[in-house]
């Protein structure tokens, strides 16, 4: 039906319902659900600017398809202010009864029965608030839940508030409160919070009434009570924003507009400033995030805004803008790139392009030499070649022992850890490796990173068999009892490798392995980061070193915030400061400078997974993390942490995680990977290429 159609029907329909509508102002007291006299069937609505199928739905208690199906709208879903809306009433639906206590008010019952207050008016025929007496039985929707959301609403999710979701919340009135109040408290309009709350522009509110309001995400924006002689300059000054920036954010009409005690917002966001936009023709919460470099997430957590769709022309919102921050000299700005022998001149043109001055390359020890001095180099030599060509610094990260260095090791696991990596039982046949290794790209390659994640057992597996040896059924040991791991275990093979590389190479310069950030320390499957990289230091680590590695790449936390509340759309995996860019590196800071160790960090694997674009697989369980994090957002949070880290005196380098993990057939290493499945470049290629860098030629 056309549009101007289900208008005029709308309009016809109204008059017949106003004819036969009649509502009583008396408090009726229905006496069990089944004498209840319900309303006539049909209320009418008036759109208001700010609405949604979902917000009208929720708020009268119906869902959004008997909203479409008796007003002719089609799937689409969109409607516009003024427009007049049939409202199926609750007559004929399960209802509960209710004894109204002492004190209970239509708002208290409301809430409680997760309904609203026009919904208890009308089942009701109640004319007024306060028209209910303690003793007395009202009817309740006995399912009074928000409707779950139509797919081919055009809103989204966040207009159909659930007051348990954290993107909303109940706020009690109290004397003196008003609906702008509310709007400032709650960096929302009064219009929203109408249209929230089913009330007029001017309404009142009573002292006790609940009102739903958008949660304030703590994040982006704090609350500060201003003191007596405060002004909106010192606040300013105090935060280092705008005047004009706060004054938008509190929709203040003059900056003379403060009293003690009151509650304001400023915003807050590490490596941005804030600047005000005001909305032109045309624009979209898209278009104006992807000009200041930033999400539609963020905007809208920054204003206040419910529905992107719903902007308004010649408002102001606040905008974040990345500082402007220059590269510091000597920081390395890398790029991890995986073997592919075929593409080695495509991957290093690539990596130039990005503007990266150093590449990291995993090398396999177990691909390299399959037999005791039986070595293939030629895809190795094909990289570093190259990269070498294209004028980049290499390092390489020497992990994964072959089977014939660990032959009892090999022989002893069970057939569930036969995947898992580890070292080798005798450290030397390490040092004869690397010793081949070293001698060949000397003077090619610049750093060597020692062993990969040696607190996990993925990349440490050296069993224990503290029982007599016994097998399955199906030939295999058992479960070890013990796993050798940990520190004092690493930092032999550590001091092995330092001694070897620096006797044939002395300008390379040696990395300790970035450890994986895991919380979970039970010396079998893994020891917690912390622990670890204690411990690591505590047996002589920063002797057998030139500089300390760290990881950061499994958290979807923006880069931005400090542990630990719930960050915005991070549901799990966000508990540790291990999840927290600047805590982490924080902690490895403070580590070694209570150690008095005077070495530089080095980030040898930093990146945000995502799904977005073609991948090879999905998120497997535990790691639903990778799910949360989109691809424009990937591209802001890495672009934010290389600002971040130029102010971080004791990181020296970063190495973004990865350049071509999906070309190689890397099913995890995909989710980070510049490239996808499908060979087009994410967000994130640009955003990399686009930070700020020093030219190494100039």
């Amino acid at each position: 039906m056309p549009r101007h159609a289900a208008v005029i029907l709308s309009i016809i329909l109204f008059a017949l319902a106003h004819s036969v509508y009649a509502q009583s102002e008396s408090a009726n007291e229905p006496e069990d659900a089944a004498d209840l006299e319900g309303p006539a069937d049909y209320d009418t609505y008036i759109v208001q600017t700010g609405d949604t199928l979902s917000s009208i739905a929720w708020r009268f208690g119906t869902t959004i398809e008997d909203l479409k199906a008796h007003n002719a709208i089609a799937d689409a879903g969109r409607i516009i202010a003024g427009q007049v809306l049939l409202i199926p009433t609750e007559a004929g639906r399960p209802v509960d009864l209710y004894e109204v206590q002492p004190g209970d008010t239509l708002f208290s019952i409301a809430a409680q029965f997760n309904t609203s207050i026009g919904a208890l008016q009308r089942l009701n025929a109640l004319g007024g608030v306060s028209g209910i007496v303690a003793g007395q039985r009202i009817a309740v929707p006995s399912e009074a839940t928000p409707p779950v959301a139509d797919a081919t609403e055009s809103a989204p999710s966040i207009d159909q508030p659930n007051v348990d979701d954290d993107k909303y919340t109940i706020h009690i009135v109290q004397r003196g409160d008003t609906l702008f109040d509310l709007s400032r408290l709650y960096n929302t309009t009064v219009a929203q919070l109408g249209s929230l709350n089913g009330l007029e522009a001017g309404a009142s509110l009573l002292e006790g009434q609940s009102i739903i309001a958008p949660a304030v995400d703590e994040t982006v924006v704090e609350r500060y009570i201003v003191q007596s002689g405060d002004s909106l300059y010192s606040i300013a000054r105090r935060y280092g924003v705008d005047l004009q920036v706060l004054q938008v954010l509190n929709r203040l009409a003059d900056i003379r507009d403060l009293r003690a005690d009151q509650a304001i917002l400023v915003p807050i966001l590490a490596g941005a400033t804030f600047a005000i936009h005001v909305i032109q023709i045309g624009d979209t919460l898209e278009d104006i995030a992807e000009t200041n470099d930033t999400t539609v997430k963020l905007l809208q957590s920054l204003n206040g805004i419910t529905d992107p769709s719903l902007i308004e022309l010649g408002k102001t919102i606040i905008v974040p803008t990345a500082k402007e921050i220059q590269a510091r000299p000597g920081f390395g700005f890398g790029i991890q790139v995986f073997i592919d022998e075929s593409r080695a001149r495509d991957l290093a043109a690539s990596a130039v392009q990005l503007g990266a001055d150093w590449v990291k390359i995993d090398v396999s020890w177990a691909k390299i030499e399959t037999a005791p001095n039986i070595y293939s180099f030629s895809a190795l030599d094909s990289m570093i070649a190259a990269m070498k060509l294209a004028g980049l610094k290499i390092m390489l990260n020497v992990y994964d022992a072959p089977a014939w260095s660990r032959t009892s090791y090999t022989e002893n696991l069970n057939s569930q850890f036969l995947d898992y990596t580890g070292p080798p039982e005798n450290y030397e046949d390490f040092a004869d490796f690397l010793a081949n290794l070293v001698v060949r790209y000397a003077g090619l390659v610049d750093a060597y990173e020692i062993w990969k994640s040696p607190n996990l057992l993925k990349f440490w597996s050296v069993p224990v068999y503290t029982r007599p040896r016994e097998t399955t059924p199906d030939g295999d040991y058992g479960i070890p009892d013990e796993i050798q791991l940990g520190a004092r275990h690493y930092v032999p093979l550590l001091k092995v490798a330092f001694d070897t590389i620096r006797s044939l190479d002395d300008g390379a310069m040696v990395v300790t392995a970035g450890l994986a950030p895991v919380g979970f320390n039970d010396n079998y499957n893994s020891i917690d980061t912390g622990t670890f990289l204690k411990n690591m230091l505590q047996v002589g680590a920063a002797s057998h070193s030139d500089a300390i590695g760290a990881v950061f790449s499994a958290s979807a936390v923006p880069p931005t915030l400090a542990c630990c509340d719930k960050p915005p759309g991070v549901n799990t995996h966000y508990e540790s400061f291990l999840q927290y860019y600047v805590d982490l590196l924080s902690f490895y800071a403070e580590t070694l400078k209570e150690r008095g160790i005077d070495q530089p960090i080095i980030m040898t694997q930093l990146g945000w997974g995502t799904m977005d674009g073609a991948n090879l697989a999905v998120p497997a369980t535990g790691f639903e993390w990778l799910t949360y994090t989109s691809d424009d957002e990937q591209a802001l949070y890495v672009t934010q942490a290389y600002r971040i880290a130029q102010k971080l005196d004791y990181v020296s380098a970063i190495f973004l995680y990865n350049l071509n993990g999906c070309a190689v057939g890397d099913e995890e290493a995909c989710f980070f990977s510049l490239e996808d499945a499908d060979g087009e470049q994410r967000p994130v290629y640009a955003a990399y290429q686009a930070v700020p860098k020093i030219d190494a030629a100039a």
